[in-house]
């Protein structure tokens, strides 16, 4: 260790640089063996560059809310169930998805995303405004969309892929699914920094539950409960 840091310092900046970059990308082509991993590793980024145009193109002939909402139905369909099916298939999916019997441990655990849930609903700019019952009922329905659908694509499919890499497992898809944010939030949302950087925390953490317990059920379970605490 010593003698490669003494030598990557006697390098020139460009040699140096090429030196890491070489040893990153060797990184990354050993932990995608697999050509479902690799799909899944490029898969992450285009989500949020695919429903970016989507939900702006519906801005443009519909209210900004009910785009939000159709959007959000694209993502779940396209994204959250038919891209998991093909890569995992049903039985695989429905393992993950079991539900659980909780046990205190488990009752802690979930306790950290609905304090953080309850934290980021009162930051400012983090509110959901409920001009009408209509739309209180409206905004509760996409708890249950993202809670279930982005667990089964965002924990779901990498933690199966990647049981075992926690870069590949749990940070790549967490910062991904961090940005995603951006594509509904710029359309309906005051803070959409914020809400990025309350999603992509929250999504490190439900990846890492995820880790721990061997199923996604809890995370569905935590997403779910947390959005209606941002919503109500």
């Amino acid at each position: 260790m010593k003698r490669s840091s003494t030598l990557a310092a006697m390098l020139p900046p460009s040699s140096w640089a090429a030196m890491w970059k070489g040893r990153l990308a060797s990184a990354i082509a050993g932990g995608l063996a697999d050509r479902r991993q690799r799909v899944a590793f490029f898969i992450a980024p285009l989500v949020a560059a695919s429903m970016y145009p989507v939900f702006h193109s519906l801005a443009g002939v519909m209210d900004d809310r009910m785009a939000w909402y159709l959007g959000l139905a694209i993502y779940w369909i396209a994204w959250g169930a038919a891209f998991p099916l093909l890569m995992l298939g049903r039985e695989s999916i429905g393992a993950l998805i079991r539900p659980r019997r909780p046990t205190w441990r488990i009752l802690l655990l979930l306790a950290v995303p609905l304090a953080g849930a309850l934290a980021v609903s009162l930051m400012p700019g983090m509110g959901y405004e409920k001009q009408s019952v209509w739309i209180l009922l409206l905004l509760l329905s996409t708890t249950f969309g993202n809670g279930f659908f982005e667990e089964v694509l965002w924990r779901g499919v990498y933690a199966r892929l990647f049981p075992k890499s926690v870069f590949f497992g749990i940070v790549w898809p967490s910062v991904w699914f961090a940005v995603w944010h951006y594509a509904p939030g710029s359309v309906l949302h005051g803070n959409v920094a914020g809400l990025m950087i309350g999603s992509g925390v929250m999504g490190l953490y439900l990846a890492w539950l995820t880790r721990k317990t061997g199923t996604i059920w809890w995370s569905i379970v935590g997403h779910t409960l947390g959005g209606i605490i941002m919503i109500l």
